[in-house]
């Protein structure tokens, strides 16, 4: 039975082995980088593009919660363990809409993931797949065994209380 790891907004995970590394997205985004040959690959799951200030004194050189800083991680990573990042299938995923707010996260998330897609580009890095912005969350399970994605979608914040209101309505009218 394989290990479970769950990855936090900000998190980053490469590796191999016989694991499960799960994350759930709503306007952040997941890269997934998996190596077919050495079995090797990872995640990253970042909540914003890049900081809006230079690292303070005495925080960590790289910070997750930064797409810019999570691919660089990654790319560090792939270097380290003597693979090429074109010899990797990338798959992107999230940059959802969440909460029906105006203007708020749909916009974030369609940064997010424009984002992904740009800096992916910039470093000559082909996407085989994405599942990216819409609605809703993702739930997301990467086998790094074999390389497989698997997504479950889910509704909004709004779009589940709206359901559930719903069907409280029409329990009452029954």
């Amino acid at each position: 039975m394989s290990e479970r790891i769950f990855i936090n907004p900000g998190g980053i995970y490469f590796g191999r082995g016989d694991l499960n590394i799960e994350t759930l997205l709503g306007s952040c985004v997941a890269i997934v980088f998996w190596h077919p040959q050495q079995r090797l690959g990872g995640l990253c799951h970042f909540v914003l593009p890049a900081r809006l200030r230079a690292p303070l004194a005495g925080q960590p050189p790289l910070d997750g919660r930064y797409g810019e800083e999570a691919v660089r991680q990654i790319l560090r990573d792939i270097k380290r363990h003597g693979t090429d990042v074109r010899d990797y299938t990338v798959k992107v995923f999230g940059g959802g809409r969440v909460l029906d707010l105006p203007e708020s996260d749909e916009r974030v998330g369609q940064i997010n993931a424009r984002f992904a897609l740009e800096i992916l580009k910039r470093q000559n890095i082909e996407v085989k797949a994405r599942d990216i912005a819409g609605e809703g969350y993702r739930y997301l399970r990467f086998d790094l065994s074999t390389g497989d994605v698997w997504v479950r979608r889910g509704h909004g914040v709004m779009k589940e209380t709206q359901i559930m209101h719903d069907a409280v309505a029409t329990r009452d009218i029954l």
